[in-house]
């Protein structure tokens, strides 16, 4: 039974029950069932390999991520690798698609064991098959081999539910470890509460290698995670302990230290069922247990994995697609699956924790509620921000005002939020500016404007004072703008040799985001001044080269020049860098020759290997061909990136997913068009992969419209644009505005095997 064939028993029943329409289309009295979407999505896509995706249930947003940890080396990514073969248990809290390393959540662990009390992670980890894995959203099983457990998990926004099947006639346990951590335990308390209940708490650094290159790793200090949660089983306890720092303690109720945790215990017969319900909070212990009451206790394990999946399908039916393969469904929902799991929602009963003031206060929502786990908006300011501006529009000032918040909090508005003290540093530049920017230029407006906008100065012209580490990594250290980029209108390698060059064009486009915002908050002067800074790009311009270059102070380039080298450049190199002037892409076609050399340029990047699907700062390559009069080398790129690079298998994404970055980057391709510079509220067209596309923008009790994508015969082989009408008119130009498509309407494309002319008269045809 494949996976997809898995997930039907229960998408039958909710098929039978679901009677919310999507976008209108039937009388008020006898609404159309909402159509059973979320059937399409197959979490385990991006498990294998490095697309670090997360396969256990969630909601949409969930701040509680219940998933299984596989068995991997301590420093290791976060935090399921489909080809290991061992469970560690399944644990609270992750990230979805993260890179690096030694960093991450995976907090407060639960598993099931056979025999003697087992307190280290080799010895009760289990072998598995997955054969016997069921995941869809919002449910995972999985049988546990070495206790022959049936192990099954379901998860609200802030509780996981566990359902544990044992043997007969076996010393069953069920183990709590809060020394569990993608990070590092600092320190834990566990209490065993009646014959029912275990809670506690638990400290954890998130992000050891940050922590000791500022040098805070104390409590109080930068990237530090409290906990709380509290379980409540099934079934009374026959036996139970606990256990710190090694030392298992049979009987005791209580204990603390950096590693401890709590086991109970019980005989039982064949089929014996236990179910734990658990809280999970970052406020308080008494917040974890209100979280449990509110969403957990009183509902059955299959009703909470019901609304669940319930919650996933109406979501993901704002995009409705027609036409294509059963895979391609699957890949294009799972790609919109893992494009809203993150930033989290961290609002407890209109409270939440932040800690970017470096030790972190609990906050009224004041109606709003509070989204962090963007890890790193480096990542997300390109797509999945700007896919959530058209799905779920109803979240994004929300998410707006969490950065205000932590700017307010902390001095800074971070560009890269965790649920942690103090600020994570991870990634360079300013692209947080980018995603307020986007979000109030396309009237999503309810958040504090005034105080982002001096987040935006502040971080624009000053720099956080580190001089005894600033030196050399300024790109990582940096929460603000290198004091090089302000007097020298460059980064200078040495001020952070590995990434100066890189950084530049971030900043440089940062400030183009800044003048936007300026502009439409009437600031002429400032939208002037920002506006003149994003052409620094052009200051390490080399046009000896025609690409990017790192610059020292002095004003030499840094020799030798090797575009394949990745010294200058975060992650990537010239070839790759070079293009990221989305700000500015026919000024860029300027430096370079005009339409003809650019094009010449392109072709050598994706045709000599260069291009990468899953490195960020080249997502928008593709459709740069739209700028230079050859909109069919788009459409062609694009399509041949998805059919080579991407599938439905366990190792279908090409790299992280990194927040649903690359995913929401499937999703644009895949609807066929593409935010370039995320701000302007633009679209550039590519061509879809479906004959028919709807979105349901009116889908979220806003002004909005549906809007129907027509592509008739569009295939592998028909991917070229013939011609193409808006709302009835000719549309000859590739491009699509944001209020288009809110406002709603028809884009119909005849769709060929050959390359034709349309759209070849674009904005940089002089």
């Amino acid at each position: 039974m494949n996976r997809i064939e898995q997930v039907w028993p229960l998408s039958l029943v909710l098929l039978l029950t679901l009677t919310v329409t999507c976008g209108g289309g039937g009388d008020a009295d006898d609404p159309e069932p909402l159509p059973d979407v979320a059937r399409w999505v197959d979490p385990l896509i991006g498990t294998r390999g490095p697309g670090n995706t997360v396969p256990g249930p969630c909601v949409p947003h969930g701040m509680v991520k219940l998933s299984p940890d596989t068995d991997i080396e301590p420093g290791g990514i976060d935090a399921y690798e489909y080809s290991n073969g061992r469970i560690e248990g399944f644990s609270h809290t992750h990230l979805e698609g993260p890179g690096g390393g030694h960093n991450g959540y995976s907090q407060i662990l639960l598993t099931a064991i056979n025999g003697p009390v087992k307190i280290d992670r080799d010895d009760y980890a289990s072998t598995f098959s997955h054969e016997s894995e069921i995941v869809e959203p919002g449910y995972y099983a999985v049988t546990l081999e070495e206790p022959d457990v049936r192990a099954e998990i379901t998860a609200s926004a802030h509780c996981g539910v566990h359902r544990y099947t044992f043997p007969a006639g076996t010393e069953s346990r069920l183990i709590v470890d809060l020394a569990q951590t993608r990070g590092e335990p600092l320190a834990g308390s566990v209490t065993v509460v009646g014959d029912d209940t275990i809670e506690g708490r638990a400290v954890h650094q998130v992000n050891p290698l940050v922590a000791l290159l500022i040098d805070q790793k104390v409590d109080g200090g930068n990237g530090v995670s409290t906990i709380y949660f509290s379980a409540r089983f099934s079934r009374p306890f026959e036996s139970f302990g606990t256990w710190s720092d090694g030392d298992i303690l049979e009987g005791t109720a209580t204990s603390e230290g950096m590693r401890v945790g709590a086991w109970a215990g019980w005989s039982t017969e064949s089929g014996n069922v236990i179910e734990v319900r658990v809280g999970i909070s970052f406020i308080s212990l008494e917040q974890a247990r209100a979280n449990l009451e509110a969403q957990a206790i009183g509902r059955t394990f299959e009703e909470v994995r019901a609304l669940a999946y319930d919650a996933w399908n109406r979501l993901l039916a704002r995009l409705e697609v027609k036409g294509g393969t059963d895979d391609l469904k699957v890949q294009f929902y799972t790609a919109l699956y893992h494009s809203l799991l993150q930033p989290a929602d961290y609002t407890e009963d209109g409270r939440f924790w932040n800690g970017s003031d470096g030790s972190g206060s609990v906050f009224d929502a004041s109606g709003w509620r509070y989204y962090t786990d963007n890890w790193c908006i480096w990542d997300t300011f390109r797509t999945t921000h700007p896919l959530l501006t058209l799905v779920e529009p109803e979240v994004v000032s929300d998410m707006v005002q969490s950065l205000v918040h932590a700017f307010e909090q902390g001095g800074w508005m971070p560009k890269c939020t965790w649920n942690a003290t103090g600020y994570s540093r991870v990634m360079t530049a300013n692209n947080q500016f980018c995603v307020v920017a986007d979000a109030y230029l396309k009237g999503l407006a309810g958040f504090d404007t005034e105080s982002a906008w001096d987040a935006m100065v502040k971080g624009s012209n000053e720099e956080t004072d580190y001089p005894l580490i600033y030196e050399g990594v300024c790109g990582y250290s940096s929460q603000g703008t290198p004091p090089d980029y302000v007097n020298l209108g460059y980064v200078a390698h040495e001020c952070d040799p590995d990434q100066s060059a890189s950084v530049t064009l971030e900043h440089a486009y940062n400030d183009w985001c800044v003048a936007l915002f300026a502009e439409a908050l009437g600031r002429a002067d400032d939208r002037d001044h920002y506006m003149e800074r994003s052409l620094n790009y052009r200051n390490l311009f080399n046009p000896e080269h025609g690409m990017i270059q790192a610059k020292k102070r002095n004003g030499d380039w840094v020799e030798p020049f090797d575009p394949t080298s990745t010294i200058g450049f975060t992650e990537a190199n010239s070839w790759e860098y070079t293009w990221f002037v989305p700000q500015d892409v026919c000024g860029l076609v300027d430096l370079m020759g005009g339409p003809d050399d650019f094009v010449e340029t392109l072709d050598r990047f994706f045709d000599e290997g260069f291009f990468t699907s899953s490195n960020e700062p080249d997502f928008h390559a593709p459709w740069l061909y739209d700028a230079a009069g050859m909109p069919w080398k788009t459409q062609d790129r694009v399509r041949t990136i998805l059919d080579d690079d991407f599938s439905s298998e366990p190792g279908g994404l090409p790299g992280n997913d990194d927040a649903g970055a690359t995913s929401a980057w499937y999703v644009f391709a895949a609807v066929g068009f593409f935010p370039v510079a995320p701000g302007n509220g633009e679209y550039w067209i590519s061509s879809p992969i479906f004959e028919r596309i709807v979105l349901h923008l009116d889908a979220h009790g806003l002004p909005g419209g549906t809007f129907v994508i027509e592509a008739p015969g569009v295939s592998t082989v028909n991917r070229y644009i013939q011609s193409a009408t808006l709302n009835g008119s000719p549309l000859d130009q590739p491009r699509l505005q944001h209020k288009d498509l809110v406002s709603g309407g028809t884009l119909v494309l005849e769709m060929g095997p050959q390359a034709s002319e349309w759209g070849k008269s674009t904005v940089c045809i002089r």
